[in-house]
């Protein structure tokens, strides 16, 4: 009996040790390629260039604007131009975007969804207009995280109702 307990202990000891070798691979996957928004050339400013492409950081929280989000939204707003043929559009832009360690912003992508959180189109006036507005926006400042300076990601969720921006 001592001998058959001892062998289920080794087996539990094996299987344990296996798990977790495969959440550490796991989680090194999530860690370096999850949110990674490689350069395109027909999208991407080819000027933008990360700090460290090797150790982009993917906690957007440490990316901060100047002022906080309330002057993010007031900048939005102001810049924003209302064109009555948007009316017929609600719903969301969201927009993410890289940050590098000299608060420069690049690598663009948008999602328009609709107010079900569907995927969506608005005219391609608005969508340009609304891209060129988050484009603008000068006052980022970089991730700096554990006493370094990062390069990393950020949202901008915008809310439109009847063409309109939306405050939060």
């Amino acid at each position: 009996m001592l001998k058959n307990n001892y062998f289920k202990i080794i087996i539990v000891t094996i299987i344990l040790i296996s798990g977790c070798q495969i959440a550490k691979k796991s989680q090194q996957f999530y860690e370096n390629q999850i949110g990674d928004t490689p350069f395109n050339k027909s999208l991407d400013n080819s000027n933008f260039k990360f700090c460290d492409s090797t150790n982009v950081l993917h906690k957007r929280a440490y990316i901060q604007y100047t002022g906080g989000e309330k002057a993010l939204e007031e900048e939005l707003i102001k810049k924003y131009v209302f064109q009555p043929e948007h009316k017929g559009f609600s719903g969301y832009f969201i927009f993410r975007f890289a940050v590098n360690c000299n608060n420069q912003t690049g690598r663009y992508r948008i999602q328009i969804l609709d107010p079900n959180f569907k995927k969506a189109n608005c005219p391609k006036n608005l969508e340009t207009h609304i891209l060129s507005i988050s484009k603008s926006l000068k006052d980022w400042n970089h991730a700096f995280y554990k006493g370094k300076d990062y390069d990393g990601y950020r949202f901008i969720n915008i809310k439109m109702e009847n063409g309109k921006i939306v405050k939060s």
